[in-house]
């Protein structure tokens, strides 16, 4: 397993978000967050109250990492994250919408400033989980 000190220099971008991340688990518990997903229960990464807070207070890192991982992957953002397994909003095998409105709730959650608990919360995860998956590259 990298260093933070490792991590950080392979991703200066993102060094607050990383530490962030650190802030908020056990740095015993990435290893266990990359086998079995964050929603596991870890650190701060339990409650909306805790993951909505770091979803706002991270989130210009954050959509950076999401539209840098959508761009990668040839996707559409939004589709990207309605298909995340805590929301399921987007059904990535017949390529479609299971809840339209998800689309909306992601919206403003991602580009505006009204925040959907749900979704703030799986972006949260989101991030926590990728810092950590940089942690065994």
């Amino acid at each position: 397993m990298k260093s933070k000190k490792q991590v950080i220099e392979e991703r200066p971008d993102y060094k607050k978000l990383i530490n962030a991340v650190l802030n908020s688990i056990d740095e015993d518990d990435i290893e266990n967050i990359n086998n079995h997903g964050i929603d596991g229960g870890y650190g701060k990464f339990v409650y909306y109250r805790d993951t909505v807070t770091f979803y706002k207070k991270h989130k210009d890192d954050i959509k950076k990492l999401a539209q840098e991982m959508a761009q990668d992957m040839g996707e559409n953002i939004i589709e990207m994250i309605g298909g995340f397994n805590c929301l399921k909003y987007f059904d990535y095998k017949n390529h479609k919408w299971t809840d339209l409105e998800g689309q909306d709730v992601i919206g403003e959650t991602f580009y505006g400033n009204k925040y959907d608990d749900v979704v703030a919360n799986a972006l949260a995860w989101f991030a926590g989980e990728e810092v950590c998956r940089w942690f065994e590259e």
